[in-house]
């Protein structure tokens, strides 16, 4: 068959001919398509293994406790015992400042309380004196009450006399004038009997009036004794306000910052704007390691969760730990939840402010049908797939569903069952029913 000659045009020329021949019709042959292109791939065998959801973040070394000392009392520091890196114990003086102010204070209220104890002293003798005026009193009534009996048998003597008078005067036993000498008797005896009982009544009224005296002086005795007391605890203020004159450390610890020197004229924090400490002392034995877990892992964090911890300070190093307590709550501004981690730090080695990364683990799950996170694609919705090769090299597109991610494996919830051969990482995307060769 004589072969066709080849004919190369453009757009161009094309027209030109076309006027050239006029009407003629021309037919141009297509060059024919390449065949498809057979895909080579790479199966990896679905597995079940144990897959582990962690959570890696930042996290930064704090002291296990940090003190913050300032002046509770105004005054100049006369001695500085402590330098920053000392190691301190607890309630070991850090810094002594002078006071006179609270000195004359101190001054002032133990001459008050020695006045204030001299009249308890006073009201005491007072009490003393009113039970004496109270038993004299008492003495004086039952005086008065003797002769108030003595006066009553007199008078009933008297009377019995006059009556027995009376009856012999009637009788004209006896002369009349017998019977005006009964009669006096008789009022003399009433008489008296009367001056007996007012003075009986009186020196009843001595002793109300020295029960009233007594129970006043007791009362006035009270009132000394809880004056004094007054002013125990007036003096114990000051006392305690001389306490803050020595700066204690509130535990074994560092001095990590030192903020006063030698003679300063240091003032009370409470009374001032004052916002920087004296001292800051850190303990240190333990450490905290302070870890802010994401919004999306904040629910798996529990108490006792493992974690292992890594710092730039000190490379090749793992720390172990546990989340020894959690905030329990979102941080509103960055949505994330504060977690901590207590290491030891018996060596000191942990210094705060060292910053690393801690990585939590928040669930485990045995038995797990898992793949490389490579394996697992994504179309622009969202929707999670693998490629699946079946015995004949015939591509299938299967959607499953993702569970854990480390960012290494994916579990697969549903979708597989685990023996299929699942196409590894590709840079291209295949599609249903294609066929490709299985490499491996």
């Amino acid at each position: 068959m004589p072969r066709r000659p080849t004919i190369a045009f453009s757009l161009a020329p094309l027209g030109l001919l076309v006027a050239l021949l006029g009407c003629e019709q021309m037919t141009v042959e297509a060059p024919p398509m390449n065949p498809v292109v057979k895909r080579s791939v790479m199966t990896i065998p679905v597995q079940t293994q144990t897959v582990e959801r962690t959570s890696t973040q930042p996290a930064t070394v704090h002291a296990f406790h940090e003190a913050r000392s300032f002046a509770k009392v105004s005054g100049y520091v006369v001695k500085l015992n402590v330098d920053i890196g000392s190691k301190v114990k607890a309630n070991d003086v850090l810094a002594v400042i002078e006071s006179p102010e609270i000195n004359a204070q101190r001054g002032r209220e133990e001459a008050a309380l020695m006045r204030l104890t001299a009249g308890v002293t006073q009201a005491d003798a007072q009490v003393t004196i009113a039970k004496a005026r109270l038993i004299a009193a008492d003495a004086t009534r039952q005086q008065a009450q003797a002769d108030e009996q003595r006066a009553d048998a007199q008078l009933t003597a008297d009377e019995a006399e006059h009556q027995r008078i009376a009856d012999l005067v009637k009788q004209r036993a006896v002369a009349d004038r017998l019977l005006d000498e009964a009669t006096n008797r008789l009022d003399a005896a009433r008489a008296a009997k009367a001056a007996v009982t007012a003075t009986t009544a009186a020196a009843a009224a001595q002793v109300d009036v020295a029960k009233a005296q007594q129970t006043a002086a007791e009362a006035d005795l009270l009132a000394a004794k809880a004056d004094v007391e007054v002013g125990k605890m007036r003096l114990a203020e000051v006392e305690a306000m001389l306490s803050y004159t020595e700066l204690r450390s509130p535990f074994d610890g560092v001095v990590v910052a030192r903020n006063v020197e030698l003679g300063d004229l240091v003032r009370n924090s409470q009374n001032s704007s004052v916002t920087e400490p004296l001292f800051v002392v850190a303990q240190m034995h333990k450490v905290r390691v302070r870890v802010s877990v994401p919004e999306r892992d904040a629910p798996l964090a529990n108490i006792g969760d493992s974690a292992s911890i890594t710092l730039q300070a000190l490379p090749g190093e793992t720390f172990s730990g546990a989340i020894a307590r959690l905030a329990g709550g979102l941080d509103q501004g960055t949505r994330t939840m504060l977690v901590e981690i207590d290491l030891p730090n018996d060596g000191g080695r942990l210094i705060p402010g060292m910053f690393g990364q801690a990585t939590i683990l928040l669930d485990t799950k045995a038995d797990q049908v898992a793949l490389p996170a490579s394996a697992v694609r994504y179309d622009e919705k969202g929707r999670s797939y693998v490629y699946v090769v079946d015995g004949e090299g015939i591509i299938q597109v299967v959607d499953v569903a993702t569970g854990m991610d480390d960012g290494l494996q994916i579990e697969i919830t549903s979708g597989l069952t685990g023996r299929e051969r699942v196409v590894g990482p590709l840079l291209y995307r295949l599609s249903a029913g294609q066929r490709v060769n299985v490499e491996g």
